[in-house]
């Protein structure tokens, strides 16, 4: 089992493997592997969080194209809505969508798969928060490949570390998929690690609705948006984790 590594945004491949120095102790003696990359865009974090994403550089996976920063999705959740459901919050959240453009989502796409075709073995997906939604969009997209171009689909399962919903490209538009109005379906088996006081919970919750309900695992470590540390927690999550590793998918 090969897994590829999507850190959050503002994030970097060396950072993220230090936030999950503790996870991996805890799941690499069940032989896993885990590939790691950094996002293609290198960025600067927004004022007043220089010191919160570690060392630099910084990066994302997708560009915003030189979209003002106040569209920014990233700005926007400083002040997280939480409405009856989590569609109806991320509705609210992300409006029209201003802050993502088709050419950078298909981008980084893109550029994620190269990584696929150049490094067959890897076979599961990992993200933390942004890089869990690109992660989730990536998934779908293999899936769409299939269907229209009759390309064989890598990617076997999704781990995915809190997180937002997948986009999905409908020409040159973005839209972010919502377990209530599409019927779209992550269908591959995932688990999903999220804590219950987790200001942006309700992006976690529309991820997790958007998967299928049969071999989607939903691990709440009880805390916010971070990664959990303890030993205890850290050993129950091992389990869930080879449990969705070792699954074995019916759509792939």
């Amino acid at each position: 089992m090969k897994i590829l590594c999507l850190h959050g945004a503002y994030g970097s491949a060396s950072n993220f493997k230090v936030q999950l120095h503790p996870f991996l102790s805890a799941v690499e003696q069940n032989g896993v592997e885990f590939k790691w990359i950094n996002g293609g865009h290198s960025v600067v974090p927004p004022a007043g969080f220089e010191d919160f994403f570690g060392l630099a550089p910084h990066f994302r996976f997708i560009d915003f194209d030189g979209i003002g920063e106040m569209d920014d999705m990233m700005n926007k959740i400083r002040e997280m809505p939480q409405e009856s459901t989590p569609e109806e919050t991320i509705r609210k959240l992300i409006g029209n969508l201003e802050s993502f453009s088709g050419r950078a989502v298909r981008s980084a796409l893109d550029r994620l798969f190269e990584i696929l075709e150049q490094d067959p073995e890897i076979d599961g997906i990992l993200g933390y928060s942004e890089g869990a939604m690109v992660a989730s969009t990536l998934i779908l997209e293999e899936a769409r490949r299939c269907a229209e171009q009759g390309k064989p689909r890598q990617i076997k399962y999704g781990i995915f570390f809190a997180g937002w919903p997948p986009l999905r490209l409908e020409g040159d538009e973005v839209r972010c998929l919502l377990a209530d109005e599409c019927e779209n379906i992550i269908d591959v088996p995932t688990c999903h690690i999220v804590g219950c006081n987790d200001p942006y919970i309700h992006g976690a919750m529309a991820l997790f609705s958007m998967c299928d309900e049969d071999t989607a695992i939903l691990f709440d470590h009880g805390k916010g948006h971070t990664i959990p540390r303890d030993a205890q927690t850290l050993a129950e999550l091992a389990v869930a984790v080879e449990s969705t590793c070792k699954s074995t998918p019916v759509c792939v």
